[in-house]
């Protein structure tokens, strides 16, 4: 005789199902962002950050130091080394740039609007309201992360000394990341490429037999060359070599470049710029959220909003290796 069961179809009737946050898989762990936050961001007043520099001559790299290698190279700042008593002094001065670059904090913003019905009826699992927020939020973050890199003003991609600009007919190897750390040589901190680099690198020091070293920041573990970790972004894209960007790559004929990177004011690296102020919450760090009130059809609206923009106080600060994978 069979059992009278309760079935599992007309069991869920009274079952709820456990549900998630919404999960969009567009975010990445944006690196350079986190790095930055921790060592190189700088409040700005005024909207501009004026970026002064000193004019004096210095000693560059790879070049001949010529035939009096006891004094280096000066114009305003005079010195005096191994000269007799009673000597009278040179003086001295700093020249200073008298037309200084002016770098302009660059608005993110978006208007986040709902029915007021929409929370207070729909979040009993997940506020609708903070939900939205957050994905927003993610969005914005991703998009600083590609202005970082990209911005056609001061983005790292385009804020590159002519001479700190390296081309390869190739991928990415040892001596070509070698070559780039003889002219970022002053402390550097971090390697930046596009996954697939990365995974060509690896191939490349593997059939070397070179084995890599690993490092950890904030729970990610990075591959390291001579000690510098190399972090992976998605926002140095792939290219044919003529502007145009590629959605796959082309084994062989796609285009990517290579960041090294010096960060912070003290080192006199790159550095993250945000209007002082606006560090926003732990929930949105450098994100302010306002209420921009409700309208007369119930629907609430939410201005968010966030400025950013980097600058490279010096041009050692920075390099670019232009690699083919």
């Amino acid at each position: 005789m069979a059992q009278k069961l309760l079935p599992k179809s007309n069991a869920v009737v009274l079952s709820s199902s456990h549900k998630s946050r919404p999960f969009w898989e567009g975010r990445s762990p944006r690196w350079i962002c986190q790095m930055m936050v921790q060592r190189a961001c700088v409040p700005v007043t005024g909207g501009i950050y004026r970026l002064n520099k000193v004019t004096e001559p210095f000693i560059p790299i790879q070049v001949s130091a010529g035939s009096n290698l006891i004094n280096l190279p000066a114009e305003n700042l005079n010195i005096m080394h191994s000269h007799n008593e009673n000597t009278t002094l040179s003086n001295s001065y700093a020249a200073y740039d008298e037309a200084p670059r002016e770098i302009h904090l660059q608005p993110i913003q978006t208007v986040v609007k709902m029915h007021t019905r929409i929370p207070a009826l729909y979040s009993t699992h997940h506020n609708q309201l903070e939900m939205q927020l957050s994905l927003s939020a993610e969005y914005m973050y991703e998009s600083k992360e590609n202005l970082i890199y990209n911005h056609p003003d001061w983005g790292l991609i385009n804020n590159v000394a002519p001479k700190l600009q390296i081309k390869s007919d190739g991928g990415p190897t040892p001596d070509l990341l070698d070559e780039m750390l003889s002219r970022v040589w002053k402390v550097p901190d971090v390697f930046a490429m596009h996954p697939e680099a990365i995974a060509s690198f690896n191939q490349t020091c593997n059939s070397m037999g070179i084995k890599l070293d690993t490092s950890e920041f904030n729970g990610g573990h990075f591959v390291c060359w001579r000690g510098i970790p190399i972090i992976p972004t998605n926002k140095l894209y792939l290219h044919d070599g003529e502007g145009k960007t590629l959605h796959d790559r082309n084994p062989g004929e796609s285009k990517t470049d290579i960041l090294l990177l010096r960060m912070g004011e003290d080192k006199q690296g790159v550095i993250s710029l945000y209007a002082a102020g606006t560090e926003g919450s732990p929930r949105f760090p450098f994100i302010t959220v306002d209420f921009m009130g409700i309208s007369d059809e119930s629907v609430a609206s939410y201005i968010m909003t966030m400025y950013v923009a980097v600058a490279v106080l010096t041009a050692g600060a920075l390099c670019k290796a232009e690699v083919v994978i």
